[in-house]
């Protein structure tokens, strides 16, 4: 049976999202997999995947995952995917994380 996520903070505005998600040094996906973040430039987040053997930097766009957040009602990953191509686990994780999603 697949887990749902639901969203916990149904009202919220983009900059208090900016404002809690920049505050995050670290966060972990719904997959275990753990992440650095590495720095904010503009709107986007940088982090690294910890559990990989490529410490690769990846970047992922926070207003299209406060947009993801207003428009979707399933969460699933691949739900994410027209809003941050690739980082799609991380997004739903980093919602988590926020206690945005439960």
């Amino acid at each position: 049976m697949l887990k749902t996520f639901r969203k916990v903070v149904p009202f919220i505005t983009l900059n208090d999202f900016l404002s809690k998600a920049s505050a995050v040094e670290r966060f972990t996906s719904s997959h275990c997999r753990r992440y650095l973040v590495t720095g904010i430039e503009d709107d986007k987040i940088l982090f690294r995947r910890l559990d990989a053997k490529e410490r690769k930097g990846w970047s992922m766009n926070l207003k299209n995952v406060f947009k993801a957040y207003q428009e979707l009602e399933d969460f699933a990953t691949i739900n994410f995917k027209p809003f941050v191509p690739i980082t799609h686990s991380p997004a739903r994780g980093l919602l988590l994380h926020l206690e945005m999603l439960q």
